[in-house]
């Protein structure tokens, strides 16, 4: 934000300071001065009039000037090259020893001719290129013939005796968009009284104007009638303090509307009231087509994006550009002016989308004072009135749905300095916030209420009072010591600890951990996604398409991280990765894992291609390492994701009767759109949150029994579809107390066994802690679990 000093002096006085001091008392509370600038550089200058100009004997180009500079310097000769010197002008001089911008100027010889000087063009002071017409960047400046000769204070006749801060005004201050606002805060810092003008205008007529809001948008929307005005250039003082301030003055229109924002920090819009086929304005979002704006170009307007709207027609793309439609020009005799609050995103993401920015689409993406707009009208109306010689101005119409309401903080003077580290006293306190322009109520034992000044969108808690004490107190008044701070003993929570113990399980097994991209394209989001079919989130404004969806798994991510290894030459892969999933209905932690290609042993010399056992495996010791009792959780056969998996060699995860995961190997048809067809892959997609949140039993030491164990090998056929699980499982139930465990060693189908049946090998082993196994105890436990095994699933012994 650029801030001219004069403009400020009119408001508060700081003549005792150099705008050095000023920087460095506003960069310390917290405003950082990025910039002093001068509107233009010059020293040893005066005004002049030419009473003669010649022709240079010696040059096609140069003229011989003698000018009069007053009583004080004579008549003195200038040669300058200047296409427009002639005699008559009133001039700019800079006398020998003048520090201009860029030079220095010394008396010299030119081709033979004495020159005392040189007349001088706004450009050579320092003045911006851009705010000169080009006969002013052509030849020197041609003062007004009342201009008077022998002035020396020329920066100051001419309007650019000026101090420019710029000031790196962040997003936390946008009340500092306004050059009232920053004259209070001017005052504030260096605690001077501030003069803020009123403004009041008295109605004319009552306007036909009617405005109003379709949307919840656009809070407040204000508008005022002006008739009969004169379009022509603005007075010297407005066309200075814009240039001071970065803005090139076009006409009184035009520069009263930025003049109003620059001042005020609230955009205004301005339509040529003849032109709108009715006398309303609203504004909505649900408008969608084209729109012509100011700058002739056509704009795609999207649902959502504020258009003011006479009779569904845009008149002006809310906080971003009016409408070429009913653009103010040198034609325009009757205008209405438009004073409007928007929300601050839905401009951003428009000004983004359309690539307009602006001061004013700035202002409303910052933020702005909602409950300025009576006066903002007032003091454009009597400007309009002073500059544009309106002779009819009408009342107001206001739409206003925000209600107006005060913030007030409770605080404290053992607050503040509790949280600064600092001894302020309750005088102290207060003045300073008091100085900022807060109401303080007294409270009683050093406590108050402080009511947040309007324009300050930055207050809201009684953190914000603490910052205005210190930054204005200033920070050397916080102790020089180190603050006690209380120990405390630090611990991952049981959530914490279960996620750290499944990573550390997996790294120990020498699986690679992954981190891969949340978001991802429409596609993606839908590919291999064995668990979550909820509703993703989209991104409103993504970057590209590919980085849209908010992901609900994490496989195809993993699958993707696999496909890129393995065309680097990186076939042998063992990867992982925890991330949390946010769906539109839930929040989940999940694991995926991926195996590829073969397992290693004894160097290459032996090689085991990944399958679903490897993975299986895996999952059984995440339970086990978890401290989850083998009978809670089970793998069940497939019935679903069969596209990605392949049927007869995948499996469900079912922990409590409730499915948590799947895991299996790729379905051939997937493999080739992988492009890793002919390579072995294993999956698995795992919800965490049921294992993280379960509760379990603490693992308890059971001694070695020092009596022998005995095993023995049963075999029996039965039903190919009965699960291994459940023959276990009725083992284990049967053999309570004596039998300690039970084995599958072998599953056999084929020849000698029946069609539909398969026999099954078991390894079980008995165990007595108290004492030792005697030959009958074994076999009454072997015929009991025989009997029970025929009995229940109609097995046969197999001989």
């Amino acid at each position: 934000m650029l801030v001219s000093l004069k403009a400020i002096k009119k408001y508060v006085d700081l003549s005792d300071l150099t705008p050095e001091e000023i920087a460095k008392g506003m960069t310390f509370a917290g405003l950082e001065v990025e910039e002093i600038s001068y509107l233009a550089k010059g020293n040893n200058l005066i005004i002049g009039h030419v009473e003669e100009c010649e022709n240079h004997p010696d040059s096609d180009h140069l003229h011989v000037l003698q000018v009069n500079l007053g009583e004080k310097y004579g008549v003195q000769q200038i040669v300058c090259g200047a296409p427009n010197a002639r005699k008559g002008l009133n001039v700019i001089v800079a006398r020998p020893g003048a520090v201009l911008a860029e030079k220095e100027i010394k008396a010299s010889t030119i081709r033979g001719v004495a020159s005392n000087g040189m007349c001088c063009s706004l450009n050579e002071l320092g003045v911006d290129s851009k705010y000169l017409r080009q006969e002013q960047l052509d030849g020197i400046e041609e003062l007004p013939l009342d201009a008077p000769i022998g002035e020396e204070n020329v920066l100051e006749y001419l309007g650019l005796d000026d101090v420019i801060f710029n000031f790196n005004v962040l997003a936390n201050r946008p009340d500092l968009l306004s050059i009232y606002n920053f004259a209070k805060e001017f005052g504030t810092v260096f605690s001077r009284k501030v003069n803020i003008p009123e403004a009041t205008c008295k109605a004319d007529f009552k306007t036909k104007l009617v405005v109003g809001s379709k949307t919840p948008k656009c809070s407040q929307f204000s508008g005022r009638e002006v008739k009969n005005i004169v379009t022509k250039p603005s007075p010297k003082w407005m066309s200075d303090f814009l240039m001071a301030e970065g803005v090139r003055s076009i006409n009184n229109i035009v520069d009263i509307g930025n003049y109003v924002m620059l001042m005020t920090g609230q955009p205004l819009h301005m339509y040529d009231a003849d032109k709108l086929s009715k006398a309303e304005l609203y504004a909505q979002d649900d408008y969608e087509g084209d729109f012509v704006a100011l700058d002739e170009k056509t704009y795609k307007v999207n649902k959502g994006d504020i258009v003011i709207c006479c009779e569904n027609k845009p008149m002006c793309l809310g906080g971003v550009m009016g409408s070429l439609a009913c653009a103010v020009d040198d034609n325009t005799k009757n205008i209405y002016i438009e004073a409007a609050s928007f929300d601050s995103a839905t401009i951003r993401r428009t000004s983004n989308r359309l690539g307009l920015s602006s001061e004013s689409s700035q202002r409303f993406v910052k933020g702005t004072n909602h409950f300025q707009s009576e006066f903002v009208l007032d003091f454009t109306a009597n400007l309009i009135k002073e500059l544009c010689e309106a002779k009819e101005i009408s009342d107001i119409f206001v739409y206003q749905s925000e209600q107006k309401k005060e913030i007030v903080i409770p605080s404290s003077l053992e607050r503040i300095n509790g949280r600064l580290g600092t001894e302020f006293t309750y005088k102290q306190v207060k003045e300073v916030l008091e100085r900022a322009h807060f109401k303080i109520n007294d409270k009683g034992n050093n406590k108050f209420e402080a009511i947040v000044p309007e324009y300050r969108l930055d207050c809201n808690c009684d953190a914000d009072l603490s910052e205005e004490v210190i930054r204005i107190l200033g920070f050397e008044n916080v102790k020089n010591i180190l603050p006690v701070l209380a120990t405390r003993v630090g611990s991952l929570t049981l959530r914490q600890q279960r996620l750290k113990q499944i990573r550390e399980y997996l790294l120990d097994s020498g699986i690679d951990e992954c981190l891969t991209y949340s978001l991802v394209s429409e596609a993606n989001s839908k590919k291999f996604n064995l668990l979550n079919k909820e509703e993703h989130y989209a991104v409103l404004h993504p970057l590209t398409e590919d980085r849209k969806y908010l992901r609900t798994h994490i496989l195809y991510s993993l699958l993707e991280t696999a496909n890129y290894n393995v065309s680097r030459q990186n076939k042998n892969l063992k990867l992982f990765e925890t991330s949390n999933m946010i769906s539109a209905s839930s929040r989940s932690e999940h694991l995926a894992i991926v195996l590829l290609g073969n397992e290693y042993y004894q160097g290459a010399m032996k090689k085991i291609p990944f399958d679903f056992y490897s993975l299986k495996g895996i999952v059984e010791g995440i339970f086990q390492t978890l401290g989850i009792e083998k009978s809670r959780f089970k793998f069940e056969k497939s019935n679903d994701n069969l596209e990605w998996l392949h049927p007869g060699k995948s499996a469900d995860v079912i922990f409590q009767n409730q499915k948590i995961g799947q895991l299996g190997e790729v379905h051939p048809t997937a493999k080739e759109e992988l492009g890793l067809a002919k390579m072995p892959i294993v999956v698995l997609e795992l919800n965490l949150e049921p294992l993280l949140d379960a509760k379990v039993s603490i693992n308890r030491m059971t001694p070695i029994s020092k009596f022998p164990l005995v095993q023995r090998d049963l075999a029996f056929v039965l039903d190919k579809d009965i699960p291994a699980r459940d023959v276990i499982t009725a083992i284990k139930k049967i053999g309570k107390g004596l039998v300690s465990e039970a084995e599958v060693f072998d599953v056999y189908e084929g020849e000698h066994v029946a069609s539909g049946k398969k026999s099954m090998a078991i390894t079980i082993t008995y165990t007595n802690p108290d004492a030792t196994l005697k030959e009958k105890e074994v076999s009454d436990m072997e015929n009991a679990i025989k009997f029970e095994l025929t009995k229940k699933f109609k097995a046969e012994l197999r001989g």
